[in-house]
């Protein structure tokens, strides 16, 4: 494959990839998110090898441009969901850190081996 139609095959794979994932979040299916996530990094490792070196005729510019906004828009609303249940998660290691904290200085010798 030659390396316009490579760039634009990788393109063509994101924009899917990122609509699924989208899918998947507004389902809050976390689950499958890191695999797909894993082919998108993948896809946008290849193409920074690859985008340097090929110069697109004006339709695939133009039609680049147009897969990247649905990119850009599902990633914005992807990340939208995603961060506040990160910030949950991390509000609840945080408490359970602070209990076994508590529990490591108040405990009972017994239960000192408690992780």
């Amino acid at each position: 494959m030659g390396s316009q139609s490579e760039v634009m095959h990788c393109y063509e794979q994101i924009a899917p990839l990122t609509e699924r994932m989208l899918v998947l979040a507004r389902a809050k299916q976390w689950g499958e998110l890191p695999r797909l996530e894993g082919q998108c990094s993948s896809m946008v490792e290849r193409l920074k090898d690859i985008e340097p070196l090929s110069t697109l005729d004006e339709a695939q510019s133009a039609r680049k441009y147009v897969l990247l906004g649905r990119i850009s828009a599902n990633s914005t609303e992807i990340v939208g969901m995603i961060m506040p249940q990160l910030s949950k998660l991390v509000g609840v290691m945080k408490s359970l850190d602070r209990q076994r904290s508590l529990h490591r200085a108040y405990g009972q010798p017994d239960d000192a081996y408690l992780p």
